[in-house]
């Protein structure tokens, strides 16, 4: 008896491990599932100022195929509108103030920005005893953009398997066609092409019978058109206006990243679990990023279970970044105002609520989850402190609600 609530909580453990956001492997050795899985969910995500909203429907099935393998499939829909920051301006005073994109009269949504995604992807996971390996892949298309993606991970239990090795790849093929009315009004209609890669080695390894500790390591490689068509870059002369110039960024980057995550089971507070996260990752743009992130897992009473989540975001600027550019813009090989290049920090915090049942026939298990984030976005809030100013802060709230089904 002792033997198997030892394996009930080392299986507690990495389930709860492999939750956690960041990590990309999706083979786990050893644990074939028997049962058939149908996932759907609904996600709304709404910045501050009546900027970007975007509606996100997203189902996915997996099922057993024959003793030793398990296929699935995931299929998803964002809806996406609203408006977005294009530039930055100086005004009268010296200030910068940013331009956000406006109404257009042609788009149906009443907005600049009115786009569709649609996605499907797919995967193969074949189980061994102590190894299991996987490969899949899907593709994504929106009006402006396409993108085709493959995808491997394998994983292999050691000591009694409790130590797991993660190895995981992928590659993803892009194209990149700004929206004619967009640019032909610029004469500057054109398509591109990008293409990504990244590698990671992990292991997770469960520390007693109520702490697991999982670490990461990820290679990234990106190359072609790194630059967002649809920014632009402001040149002045003190306060003079000087030059107007499409956002271009190096055409190659890397960047690499280190996760850490910690479970702790706590069997005294009802088998609650405290999650902890630490991720850094640095890139040849300059950007070095710093993320913290606590959760705290509460069962309370006929299956439910409570989440409360908060994170904090910290990162550099890139190197060339500015808000605005001094001088000629003939003196650049590279530059971007883009805000998501910027130096800041962000809070975020939110809370997940669920309900497991397994009294409902012909299903095994039924859960419903519903959630609510909310994310602030300042310059000041960055570590070590940013005079930026407040031009570019925002928020965002994003409400979640899905549903599993296992039959």
């Amino acid at each position: 008896m002792k033997h198997r609530n030892k394996h009930n909580t080392v299986a507690r453990l990495s389930c709860a491990a492999l939750a956690l956001p960041g990590l990309l492997q999706t083979a786990t050795a050893g644990r074939v599932e028997e049962t058939y899985n149908a996932d759907f969910q609904y996600g709304h995500y709404a910045e501050s100022n009546q900027r970007m909203k975007v509606d996100i429907f997203e189902g996915a099935l997996s099922t057993p195929i024959g003793k030793s393998m398990t296929g699935s499939v995931n299929l998803v829909r964002d809806i996406v509108s609203g408006a977005s920051p294009v530039y930055n301006i100086k005004d009268g005073q010296g200030r910068i103030q940013q331009m956000i994109s406006g109404a257009s009269p042609t788009s149906s949504c009443g907005k600049s920005i009115c786009e569709q995604r649609d996605a499907i992807s797919s995967g193969l996971t074949y189980f061994l005893d102590s190894a299991a390996i996987n490969v899949g892949g899907g593709f994504s298309r929106e009006q402006d953009y396409t993108s085709r993606y493959f995808n491997t991970n394998m994983s292999l239990d050691l000591n009694k398997k409790l130590t797991t090795l993660n190895f995981g790849a992928s590659a993803a093929f892009d194209e990149i066609a700004p929206s004619p009315s967009v640019w032909n009004s610029r004469n500057m209609d054109f398509k591109s092409h990008k293409t990504s890669q990244q590698y990671l080695l992990g292991v997770s390894q469960v520390i007693d019978k109520d702490s697991l500790l999982q670490s990461n390591i990820t290679f990234g490689y990106q190359s072609g058109f790194l630059s967002d068509p649809y920014k632009w870059v402001a040149f002045y002369n003190g306060n003079n206006f000087s030059d107007f110039r499409q956002d271009t960024r190096p055409q190659e980057k890397f960047q690499w990243a280190w996760l850490n995550q910690y479970v702790r089971h706590f069997g005294q507070f009802n088998d609650a679990a405290l999650h902890l996260d630490y991720r850094f990752s640095t890139d040849d743009w300059g950007v070095n990023a710093h993320t913290f992130e606590a959760s705290w897992h509460q069962p309370i009473v006929d299956n439910w279970q409570i989440i409360p989540r908060f994170r904090y975001y910290s990162q550099d600027k890139a190197d060339f970044y500015q808000p605005v550019f001094a001088g000629d813009s003939t003196n650049y090989a590279v530059y971007s105002s883009d805000y998501r290049l910027a130096g800041f920090g962000a809070f975020s915090g939110g809370i997940k609520l669920s309900k497991e049942i397994t009294e409902i026939k012909p299903f095994s298990q039924l859960k419903f989850q519903t959630g609510f984030e909310y994310y602030n976005h300042k310059a000041g809030y960055q570590l070590g402190g940013n005079n930026g100013g407040s031009f570019d802060s925002f928020s965002y709230t994003m409400v979640t609600a899905s549903f599993n089904l296992k039959f």
